[in-house]
């Protein structure tokens, strides 16, 4: 009888590893630009690949995800400069997409994690896996918004410009509340992310774990009848 209860957490790892999978998240309408009404992504325990959506004029959208920790999370935009999106040979580079977008991190109280605004030459941010990338694991909100349109705290601006590099907040007691600023660019854009996941839902993690224990225990149980 030990070894059919000891089996079980070994069997249902397996059957939930099985479930894994890649996922790609696009913006459901407009996501909001604070804590309160940031976009969560619910689409389970699964590796994130990417985030999609638009801004408008004077926009930043919130997104709440899961990071792994260990300085495994990376964000970058992608665009024709850095070969993600294929240039048409007669329309040239998509008109569509924001030419100056910047982006932010913050943890799951809402304090500022680091930012970033220009990189590598160009005018696409990227959050790297090096410097001041988060170690622990757990929830966190991405931002995105056009070059101007920055976040603050009760009025206090949290990060200083991060035109030629990654920017950490100016005081680790600042929490967003919201964005201000003025920026007239628009347009799509994606982030690429690694050592993201889409946040855990407990109710479809607890269904799987369930089915799968449901169906362990019946063939052990069938095992047992038989001998």
């Amino acid at each position: 009888m030990k070894q059919f209860i000891s089996a079980i957490p070994v069997l249902l790892a397996v059957v939930y590893a099985g479930q894994a999978q890649a996922v790609t998240f696009a913006e459901i309408s407009d996501a909001g630009d604070n804590l309160n009404t940031a976009q969560v992504i619910p689409s389970g325990a699964f590796s994130l690949d990417s985030i999609s959506g638009n801004l408008f004029k004077n926009d930043a959208d919130l997104f709440q995800i899961f990071l792994t920790g260990d300085q495994t999370f990376s964000a970058t935009t992608r665009n024709a400069q850095t070969e993600q999106i294929p240039i048409d040979d007669l329309l040239g580079i998509p008109t569509e997409l924001v030419t100056d977008p910047q982006l932010f991190l913050f943890d799951s109280a809402g304090r500022g994690v680091y930012a970033n605004d220009d990189s590598f030459g160009s005018l696409q941010p990227t959050l790297s896996s090096l410097g001041f990338s988060p170690n622990e694991a757990g929830i966190y909100y991405l931002a995105v918004s056009s070059s101007g349109y920055n976040p603050f705290s009760n009025g206090t601006k949290i990060f200083s410009e991060a035109l030629s590099g990654e920017v950490i907040p100016n005081s680790s007691s600042f929490v967003v509340t919201n964005f201000m600023g003025a920026s007239n660019t628009n347009g799509r854009y994606e982030i690429a992310l690694s050592g993201a996941k889409a946040v855990p839902e407990p109710t479809s993690i607890l269904g799987i774990l369930s089915l799968g224990a449901w169906g362990i225990v019946k063939r052990l149980k069938n095992k047992i009848n038989q001998k």
